[in-house]
């Protein structure tokens, strides 16, 4: 590709002569010159080629330059015109300047004039082109800002960068490839393309090969020729790597069909900022799994304490994670929820750890005294976890799963949909283990048993909708019950939940 710094010129008139002087004027400068003495061949170029300014006569024979310019301006929106003509009218300058000229020159000229105005031209070109990147860099960092400031998923931010990508640099296909930077293995692709046939150039895993091993933030870029209606066009591909702490943690492929084969510094240092930001987002999205899992390591162990303490919860912390996943799903809960949901299912007991040994451990009847410290076990979850801003989507697991939707539940007494819909949720999940699971003075009741107190209880106790849901679920046979509780169970006793009402397989 040729060098960024390289301006192209387009030179037409029909005096050969001028040609000529224009092109040994400009040759002590960093241009390359093209020119035509006819029109119609000005024309055929500039429906193929790239130019960055245009010189043209007005006047040549039965043709007119104006036709050049529109030719120019309709290919190359951004390439700026220089009118030149012998026969000066106030009212001709003000017509072409109106029409999309940037000036206007009258012959015969001095060569230091006609410098000046190319310089001009071509600098006032690259002041426009550095505004709209501008732009577009100072939007996408309005859409970075609202990243780290409100939390936005991850995967949608990235759809974001991906679409300011294809704004920037005019792209019909982008894609964001991650890679594990210790295994070197794809753990996320994210596209944004115009051109489905452009889809799978941008997901090509062999372009991060171009940086095995390397450390530089360098942007690879390669270039073919396409030919579409006799107009020829450059399918450029660039790829920019992501480096995190100077390891390749994954590469923004970006696919541009233009008239020009060069990509100006501005879009590419638009590009190597998208690739910045992505890396900060990947490095703190990363950072956050880990203390994440770190939390829930803690909170784990904590949950397995009150497991130890207390028979009857042994294994029932993962069993109702699983059980209301897949409740979840049948709800169509995004992958947000369902993170959230597990979360909340880890933690919801948390605060019987407040609760003594001797009345977790009770085979009879609560006292009233007891059933009332039993009932705090809610209020001392949120305790627990107050303060710590990555459990807050616990919170409505924690303190609604006693909640009835009669309104005669605890600790608020909500009713119906007062009640938030994950607490609605694990109240139907945690009953069915309660009645499935073995106890200290019981076995485990059968699924019939377990299916009858739900629907027993549907309206009073139970959402209607969720008891439904759940049971469809279960119908389904989604749910490995056999695992869950170790024994084989007999599913006809679904066989009433219809099928309108079953959760999508």
């Amino acid at each position: 590709m040729p060098s960024d710094n390289t301006c192209r010129i387009l030179v037409v008139d029909d005096e050969d002569n001028i040609c000529k002087l224009v092109v040994e004027s400009l040759s002590s400068s960093n241009y390359n010159v093209v020119t035509f003495n006819a029109v119609s061949q000005a024309i055929e170029y500039l429906s193929a080629n790239p130019v960055d300014l245009v010189l043209t006569d007005l006047m040549m024979g039965e043709s007119s330059g104006l036709q050049v310019m529109d030719a120019a301006l309709e290919n190359h929106p951004d390439a700026m015109v220089v009118l030149m003509t012998a026969h000066p009218s106030v009212e001709t300058a003000i017509a072409v300047l109106k029409r999309g000229a940037y000036d206007f020159l009258v012959k015969p000229f001095k060569l230091e004039l006609l410098k000046q105005t190319v310089e001009r031209g071509l600098t006032h070109q690259k002041a426009l082109r550095d505004n709209l990147s501008l732009k577009g860099q100072v939007e996408f960092l309005r859409v970075a800002n609202s990243f780290f400031s409100s939390g936005m998923d991850l995967g949608q931010y990235l759809e974001q960068l991906l679409l300011s990508c294809n704004t920037e640099l005019s792209a019909v296909a982008s894609a964001m490839i991650e890679v594990n930077p210790r295994t070197g293995e794809v753990v996320r692709t994210v596209t944004q393309s115009n051109e489905t046939e452009g889809i799978s150039e941008v997901l090509d895993v062999r372009l991060l090969d171009q940086f095995s091993g390397s450390r530089s933030s360098a942007p690879v870029v390669s270039s073919r020729t396409v030919t579409e209606d006799s107009n020829r066009r450059y399918r450029i591909l660039i790829s920019q790597p992501i480096m995190i702490r100077r390891t390749l943690s994954g590469v923004i492929n970006a696919l541009i069909l233009s008239r020009s084969d060069r990509i100006p510094s501005g879009q590419m240092d638009a590009l190597a900022l998208l690739a910045g930001s992505a890396a900060s987002a990947i490095a703190n999205a990363r950072l956050y799994d880990d203390l994440q899992q770190s939390y829930f390591q803690a909170i784990r162990a904590l949950t397995n304490a009150i497991e130890a303490r207390d028979h009857y919860t042994a294994g029932h912390t993962d069993r109702v994670s699983r059980l209301a996943e897949q409740a979840a799903l049948g709800l169509g809960w995004t992958d947000k929820q369902i993170l959230a949901l597990r979360m909340g299912c880890t933690l919801h007991d948390i605060g019987k750890i407040g609760v003594p040994d001797a009345i977790l451990n009770k085979s009879g009847q609560f006292t009233e005294a007891e059933r009332r410290r039993m009932m705090k076990h809610p209020e001392l979850g949120l305790r627990v976890i107050r303060g710590i801003d990555l459990f807050r989507p616990s919170i409505p697991y924690i303190i609604a799963h006693h909640e009835r939707y009669d309104g005669h539940g605890y600790p608020k007494g909500l009713k119906g949909e007062e009640i938030p819909i994950e607490g609605r949720l694990l109240a139907v999940v945690d009953t069915f283990d309660a009645v499935m699971s073995d106890r200290p003075y019981r076995a485990g009741a059968s699924l019939e048993t377990a299916v009858r107190e739900l629907l027993d209880h549907s309206g009073t106790q139970f959402d209607p909708r969720l008891v439904r849901t759940f049971l469809a679920v279960i119908a389904s046979g989604r749910v490995d019950l056999r695992e869950l509780y170790d024994r084989d169970e007999d599913l006809s006793c679904l066989n009433s939940v219809t099928p309108t009402e079953k959760a999508p397989a």
